[in-house]
């Protein structure tokens, strides 16, 4: 049997406007079954999901409007993983704060690329420029959070020694970086 859902459309203006457009939908069981699992912020019934749904697509549409909206899109995308991340933490017993700063890391880099300039944006070249110091200003900082955990050989990691290993190999990169700014 498949499921059948009434639900209604939202048009959005701003955030939410009024429901006034009625629709049936036609589910499989199998659509039935994931969205009655599916996690949506404020969303509980059939209805308040299929409108969610929509409003992720209209945002995967349409460049976000500031910085603020699209961190809040990213930590929409990636909210689901880092709380079963947390829930798995709780779980075991464990807790990395290499594996959540990384995560927060991966959060702003979508939300930065969620607001890359695009055809058409005005003064495309000053914004193209402003951007790319947005992308390297994250980067540095994700580099120097790396760099203060590998200060010790144990990092506060589900695996201590993690960040050391891998900075083994990038330990010879930085020697050869700082001979040649002492060279210039």
């Amino acid at each position: 049997m498949k499921g059948v859902y009434k639900c209604n459309t939202t048009h959005y203006i701003g955030r939410m406007a009024s429901l006034n457009s009625p629709l049936s939908v036609r589910l499989s069981d199998e659509d039935t079954n994931f969205l009655a699992e599916l996690e949506i912020d404020g969303a509980v019934t059939a209805s308040d999901k299929i409108r969610g749904l929509i409003r992720q697509a209209r945002q995967r549409a349409e460049k976000p409007e500031s910085f603020a909206e699209a961190l809040a899109i990213s930590h929409d995308r990636l909210g689901a993983t880092i709380r079963a991340l947390r829930i798995v933490e709780q779980e075991v017993g464990a807790h990395s704060d290499v594996s959540v700063g990384l995560l927060a890391a991966a959060e702003e880099f979508l939300a930065l690329a969620l607001i890359a300039p695009r055809p058409g944006d005005d003064d495309a070249a000053a914004e193209l420029k402003r951007h790319e110091a947005r992308l390297v200003d994250c980067a540095a900082r994700l580099a120097e959070q790396l760099l203060r955990w590998a200060v010790t050989p144990t990092a506060p990691a589900y695996d201590p020694t993690v960040v050391a290993r891998r900075m083994v190999g990038l330990t010879e990169l930085m020697r050869i970086i700082c001979a040649s700014s002492d060279a210039r």
